[in-house]
């Protein structure tokens, strides 16, 4: 009798504990909203959604990547359009230059495109969103353009920067200083402009040698505004191709996370009937362990 009563004892004891870590289970699965708590639950499908939680991770670091490039791109578009009315203003005044206007003109005329050239440099060393400068290539933390004596000097490199929007393919998020003003060339706005307010201050240099040199600045200008012009629809068109790959990592991402509900979620009204039944068992196996704790052998006598 005695070894009856223990066994009786543990094994409503061994009941009850089971059905409080069945309680404690779905109000966890409430609590979460997933059907699966641990991978015990289903191995299977928490492979799943692990594989499932892994790839809408990926996905979503690639739309902040692709966010990113494009707010560089925009300030990058915005920056050439600052830079292009600079060159169109500069070539206004190299058009006006040619002829033979006066001293006191060609005076007027290199002190304004001594301001125009300040402007220019400074849009050349432009930073972007991050910090970085934006035409320096792969070197974005240093100055691309200085000016030590003459024209500007270029101190990055050609390497430009890109992002990946797929597993194959990436674009540019960058444009390099060498490439968006020709340095090296004869359309170098830099060394074009320089070189016509030296022409325009040079009381010396008169007639036909005078209008060949502001010829000259007029079509290296119009080269340098062309160049620029060229740069900035290509990165149009990167901005386009970008919107469009986050349009499809959304559709990715939409597709993970529907998976995800799927295979995890858990159905939040099934499972509080289960709860509550899951309670009145417990509270009914409750009442009668202590109804039975109660009989012993001196209720027989």
């Amino acid at each position: 009798m005695r070894i009856s009563t223990a066994f009786s004892f543990e094994m409503n004891t061994v009941s009850m504990q089971s059905k409080q870590a069945d309680i404690f289970h779905t109000q966890q699965q409430i609590a979460t909203h997933r059907r699966i708590v641990t991978p015990s639950d289903d191995s299977v499908g928490a492979t799943h959604a692990l594989e499932n939680s892994r790839a809408l991770a990926i996905s979503a670091s690639n739309t902040e990547s692709m966010k990113i490039a494009e707010t560089q791109l925009k300030g990058e578009s915005t920056t050439l359009d600052a830079i292009r009315q600079v060159l169109t203003n500069a070539r206004g005044v190299a058009i006006g230059a040619t002829g033979n206007p006066s001293t006191q003109e060609r005076t007027s005329f290199a002190n304004y495109l001594e301001q125009l050239y300040q402007d220019l440099q400074g849009y050349a060393n432009s930073t972007d969103v991050q910090g970085n400068y934006m035409f320096a290539g792969s070197s974005g933390g240093t100055i691309p353009f200085q000016q030590m004596v003459g024209p500007s000097s270029y101190q990055g490199d050609n390497a430009q920067r890109y992002v990946a929007i797929s597993g194959s393919r990436q674009i540019p998020v960058s444009d390099t200083g060498q490439v968006v003003f020709g340095v090296g060339t004869a359309n170098d706005p830099f060394t074009v402009i320089d070189q016509l307010i030296t022409d325009l201050r040079n009381g010396a240099l008169t007639g036909a040698a005078y209008d060949a040199a502001a010829t000259t600045a007029v079509n290296g200008l119009s080269n340098a505004l062309d160049n620029v012009v060229r740069i900035q629809d290509q990165v149009a068109v990167r901005v386009q191709e970008l919107q469009a790959a986050q349009e499809v990592e959304a559709k990715f991402a939409l597709q993970f996370s529907n998976e995800l509900d799927r295979v995890e979620k858990v159905d939040m009204q099934k499972a509080a009937v289960e709860l509550n039944l899951q309670q009145v068992s417990l509270e009914a196996s409750q009442k009668a362990f202590i109804n039975a704790s109660k009989l012993t052998l001196f209720n027989f006598l």
